[in-house]
């Protein structure tokens, strides 16, 4: 048996463990609101992917011991409660908040295990040290069970060139690059960003050809909202913590404090400006994929659209 587990502090303190047996895997978890377990037979599982993943959690944490150090302060500052011990207290504190930021680079990768109409069985978070035993336990499952697909974010794109290539760029995505390439025989949809890479294979046969226009705003303006928030708590907390002396009198420090949460505000808005979105649709309607549409690519992707009718329609 191979048995692989990993705990998290940010994820309400959760054990997982997973089991690979012979025929099945079995699936342990156990946290502060969850208590859970399950078996799933190797035969039920149909494809694979995976993604390299920034531990963003961490970032929440340090916002929240910044916040907590916030409230505490001014509840200090209005008992006129000073001394030493509480300032030493602060410096410590603020130290440790930017400390925790270190473990968000800590990358992690994330396995999925998918069912033949591709149902979300099982999640496996591994690190380095685990990776060997989870491509032992990936080997059980070839072993019992042929897979219709596996893709890795690591894969080596196809030799061959693509018949047409789509690159996108997201700042809001944590400056996510993208490319999508429309080959002969499949979609190869390379995504890389501060935070995350992945790599998603679609086949032809998995559309039913029909493709819609749409606009839609960008939420992951949500995210830099968040973290310009976080960053202005931070460089504020700390600012106040250790050179409060030298900011005394000093409003030129204060109005632009000021001016940096009033940013705030049109980073909000900005989650409300609408792109228009070329979708893709799966066998079930849904949309599979989609791409940014604009007065620049629109004439390739009409050929796109073309290409994958003919594609879709010798599948057929």
């Amino acid at each position: 048996m191979i048995k692989i587990s990993s705990f998290s502090v940010v994820q309400n303190l959760s054990k997982w463990i997973w089991e690979f047996d012979n025929d099945k895997m079995t699936v342990k978890i156990k946290s502060l609101i969850t208590e859970f377990e399950r078996e799933v037979p190797y035969e039920k599982i149909q494809f694979i992917r995976n993604n390299s993943t920034a531990d963003i959690e961490w970032l929440w944490v340090s916002f929240l011991v910044i916040v907590l150090l916030g409230l505490v302060r001014m509840g200090f500052n209005y008992f006129s409660v000073v001394n030493s011990t509480i300032d030493i207290a602060e410096k410590v504190i603020v130290v440790l908040a930017l400390s925790i930021d270190v473990l968000v680079f800590r990358k992690q990768e994330y396995y999925w295990f998918f069912d033949a109409d591709k149902n979300l069985l099982v999640t496996i978070m591994i690190d380095k040290k685990d990776k060997q035993l989870l491509l032992d336990g990936i080997g059980l499952i070839r072993q019992k069970n042929r897979m219709l697909g596996e893709t890795y974010f690591d894969d080596p794109l196809p030799n061959a060139q693509p018949v047409f290539q789509i690159e996108e760029f997201d700042f809001a995505d944590s400056l996510n690059k993208c490319k999508n390439g429309f080959y002969e025989d499949k979609i190869v949809i390379v995504e890389k960003s501060l935070i995350e890479e992945t790599t998603t294979i679609i086949k032809y046969d998995e559309l039913n050809g029909q493709t819609k226009f749409a606009k839609i705003g960008n939420d992951k303006w949500d995210s830099i909202l968040f973290y310009w928030l976080y960053f202005m708590c931070i460089t504020g907390m700390f600012t106040l913590v250790f050179f409060a002396e030298q900011l005394k009198g000093n409003y030129f420090y204060g109005k632009l404090f000021y001016v940096g949460f009033a940013l705030l505000v049109p980073l909000f808005l900005l989650k409300y400006i609408k792109s228009e979105i070329l979708f893709f649709h799966d066998k079930k309607d849904n949309g599979i994929f989609w791409v940014m549409a604009h007065a620049k690519n629109r004439e390739k992707l009409n050929q796109i659209i073309e290409f994958v009718h003919e594609k879709v329609g010798l599948q057929r």
